[in-house]
């Protein structure tokens, strides 16, 4: 199952060959009232009332998607994601990715592939930038190369907390992971066997969906007018099961300039399957 070739005859990731710098490629989507339903149902979110936008959190999704045009990534695993939102995206418009190549490295016989992308839309506003941080097959057992001792970590910092924002609470389930990825896609996080073959007792969400939560809990506290000029900088340390209850937290650190810095975390029954930081304009 391991070595199935691709039904869509895409190459596996080319680990070896890549080089920091290269150019990954591109590719555009539109963001149309059927992409946008979809994005909004399986991560249990609802329209913004202050205009024709899409959620941020359909941003998240750029690198991993970029590499899925190109690649056969069905066996591997979102890791980290950094991502700073320069503008909203409209509804209605297309959007177009591009990415390089940032690093690679072995770490605990895993294979990782960091991507640098940009996203524009069709009047060529920039929307966002991030890096996406992925495992090229999660079943890997190779030596370490020595490059990198694990996957980026964000700076947490030890801070006790000024405000925590109230808790949001999600149940992730199959239906959810389903509808979160494109028709018809058999991969590890619709397909138990793809899954079970690279080591995972079942199959697990993708790790922009629940990164969605985290969009959610910040539009919920600070509101539509803190959108533009998000950032942020998450890893993600463990799978999410249909069934598990994932509640999502933010700590508000630092106010200074008009912003606030907050530690966010979302917490499943095994422990944090996301840590890292956000920034965000403060509430007036």
């Amino acid at each position: 199952m391991a070595n199935r070739p691709d039904p869509r005859g895409r190459p596996t990731v080319p680990f070896e060959s890549v080089e920091p710098g290269a150019d990954v490629g591109s590719f555009s989507y539109v963001l149309d009232e059927k992409t946008v339903s979809r994005h909004l149902q399986s991560t249990q979110q609802t329209p913004y009332a202050d205009g024709p936008f899409a959620p941020l959190s359909i941003l998240a999704a750029d690198g991993v998607n970029l590499a899925d045009r190109h690649y056969d990534i069905s066996q591997s695993v979102h890791a980290a994601q950094r991502l700073e939102v320069a503008a909203l995206p409209r509804l209605g418009s297309t959007l177009t990715v591009r990415g390089r190549a940032a690093a690679k490295w072995v770490h605990k016989g895993r294979r990782y592939v960091e991507i640098e992308t940009e996203t524009r839309d069709d009047a060529g506003v920039r929307i966002a930038t991030g890096v996406t941080t992925g495992v090229v097959v999660y079943s890997d057992h190779r030596a370490d190369d020595g490059q990198r001792p694990k996957a980026r970590e964000p700076a947490l910092g030890g801070e006790a907390p000024l405000e925590s924002l109230t808790p949001l609470e999600r149940v992730m389930t199959r239906e959810a992971m389903v509808l979160y990825e494109p028709e018809g896609e058999v991969n590890l996080h619709t397909d138990d066997e793809v899954a079970r073959a690279v080591g995972l007792p079942a199959s697990i969400a993708t790790g922009t969906l629940f990164l969605a939560y985290v969009f959610d809990l910040l539009y919920r506290h600070y509101g539509f007018a803190s959108l533009a000029g998000t950032t942020l900088d998450v890893r993600i340390r463990l799978p999410v099961f249909a069934g598990d209850r994932i509640v999502t937290t933010g700590e508000v650190l630092e106010r200074a300039a008009g912003r606030d810095r907050l530690r966010v975390a979302c917490n499943g029954p095994h422990g944090a399957v996301i840590v890292g930081t956000a920034s965000v304009r403060g509430r007036t």
